[in-house]
């Protein structure tokens, strides 16, 4: 199973990261009602093996944590654990001659991601193969003392002896974020990355652009944030001001609210140095975080800010969607490969996603310059003409070693094996095999149960929960598939209280179907009273 580098920016040190790490997690929360712990684990996701020993282990001021250098974020993640958890503990080097300890210990005979926790009378221990699979199993101990504590630091705590053995289900565990329609400061951004990491997510898709907004700072082309990152309010956005009558949570955030010229804009985008801390920061927390920039089609703010990329020279709609990049312009594509380049560079994720989704080709249809374009290059139609452009796209993006990801629209034409497919059109189920049959892999997205901005239905949980795709396609197209992605579309998310409505408890859920061997809808409603609990303690605005 394939690994990142902790590749961090230069200015962005080892040491400043940790103190980021740790100042979030021991955040001290004084208003925490106690709880009873429920009769559970209490671990979402639920672990492959996971036993009861019958013994107890009593925490208190001679509890020993020893610090591993070797496994700098996940043993700063367990040091911050039991700065949350006890009062007072020892911190040394070197391990104790009698009395409890904590150890991170490395076991090359163990798989990446893979973790063995164990809590014994003498101690805690987990053993992993790499540094991602210590701190899954921090995660899987923080959630099991939280339902110890509720929350509240102890002088003394005893705790059941437990022994767990785990890995994922799948090596890709994602979740995406649309920040082009509703935008999120990088704050929150930080504490969504927070929540991934704690559900043992380890792909974060940041949707930076749209017709609606452009949201991350082009030092190459400064009008994508002058004029690209802001706009009127929409059709969205007066749908959310409705909505705001009867619930204030649908207020549009002010934050991102100026005047301009007398007019009220709305937008905003992260700065570079913005980006490198959010990429630090997922790092730190084993999380890839993945740029997408939506091309050719659902670029309106990018051709409003350069109106020459339009085979119109202007924005505009056509049937169902906005005019899209000229495909039969090379200057377009000089535009393309820059933005890459530099948008890419800015992430050390080896993947970016490109979008090539719900493109309008009538402008291309009516041009006599694709005309000249499409015969010059042998191609039949339009269909192939965007396929074209992906082509032309992936083939830069490849030469800079990223490895390229689209919606499934691509299959609808020809494309290379190499590009990763998220399939999300739940109307056209022969997309995943014609994928599998070229030889992509595939990641799992489909829009009746993966789009968490879509109105919530216990029905649709349980669905979503015990959802098997081996049931629906042959091994042919589910061994192509590296995992699944939950996404969350903003056009009616204007503010964090609505996002946080809308994600839990399917973000939870969805962690079970990537990571664990078996779902169980009981089993899993009764492990989540204290993760309830748990996030009602941080504030978050529970509906469902």
């Amino acid at each position: 199973m394939k690994t990142y580098p902790l590749a961090l920016p230069p200015f962005f040190s080892l040491k400043i990261i940790l103190f980021i790490f740790l100042a979030v997690a021991c955040k001290k929360n004084t208003a925490i009602t106690p709880i009873t712990a429920s009769p559970t684990n209490g671990i979402v996701p639920l672990p492959k093996q996971l036993e009861f020993t019958g013994e107890k282990i009593t925490l208190d001021q001679t509890f020993t944590f020893i610090p591993n250098t070797t496994s700098p974020f996940a043993s700063a993640a367990a040091e911050a654990l039991f700065g949350n958890v006890l009062n007072t503990f020892i911190i040394s080097s070197t391990l104790p001659s009698s009395g409890k300890s904590f150890q991170l210990i490395s076991d090359n005979t163990i798989s990446d991601e893979a973790y063995q926790l164990s809590v014994t009378p003498t101690g805690i221990v987990i053993k992993s193969g790499n540094e991602a699979g210590a701190f899954w199993a921090v995660q899987s101990l923080r959630q099991y003392l939280w339902n110890c504590t509720g929350g509240q630091k102890q002088n003394s705590l005893v705790v059941n002896g437990i022994k767990i053995t785990d890995q994922p289900k799948y090596s890709w565990r994602g979740f995406h974020l649309d920040v082009s329609r509703h935008f999120f400061t990088k704050a929150y951004i930080l504490k969504i990355i927070d929540w991934l990491a704690y559900y043992k997510y380890n792909k974060f898709h940041l949707h930076l652009s749209d017709d609606q907004g452009w949201r991350v700072e082009s030092k190459n082309f400064p009008l994508l944030n002058t004029i690209g990152s802001w706009r009127i309010f929409d059709h969205n956005d007066s749908i959310c001001m409705i909505k705001a009558q009867s619930d204030p949570t649908f207020t549009i955030d002010p934050r991102f609210i100026r005047k301009q010229d007398g007019v009220t804009m709305y937008g905003g985008f992260y700065t570079q140095q913005d980006i490198a801390e959010i990429n630090a920061y997922a790092q730190a927390h084993f999380i890839e975080t993945i740029p997408e920039i939506d091309m050719p089609g659902h670029l309106s703010a990018a051709i409003n800010a350069y109106p020459q990329l339009s085979c119109t020279g202007a924005t505009g709609w056509g049937t169902d969607f906005s005019y899209p990049l000229c495909p039969c312009n090379t200057s377009v594509y000089d535009f393309a490969n820059q933005i890459w380049d530099e948008v890419s560079a800015l992430f050390p994720s080896s993947y970016v996603h490109i979008g090539a989704d719900e493109v309008d080709k009538k402008t291309w249809q009516l041009s006599s310059e694709c005309s000249d374009f499409m015969s010059t290059n042998n191609i039949s139609n339009t269909t192939n003409l965007q396929n074209y452009f992906v082509g032309k796209i992936e083939n830069h993006l490849e030469s800079k070693s990223k490895s390229v990801i689209a919606w499934d629209d691509v299959t609808d034409g020809k494309i290379s094996s190499n590009l990763k497919i998220m399939y999300w059109r739940d109307w056209v189920p022969n997309a995943p095999v014609i994928a599998a049959a070229n030889g992509n892999q595939i990641i799992f997205t489909r829009w009746d149960l993966f789009y968490f901005s879509s109105t919530f239905s216990v029905a649709n949980l349980q669905k979503l929960l015990e959802f098997d795709v081996t049931q629906i396609y042959p091994a042919s197209v589910t061994n192509k598939i590296i995992g699944f992605q939950g996404c969350m579309w903003s056009e009616y998310i204007p503010s964090e209280a609505v996002f946080e409505a809308q994600v839990f408890p399917r973000l939870q859920a969805l962690s079970e179907v990537n990571w664990s061997s078996v779902t169980d809808y009981n089993s899993f409603t009764t492990r989540m009273v204290p993760q309830r609990s748990y996030l009602l303690a941080q504030h978050v605005n529970l509906k469902n």
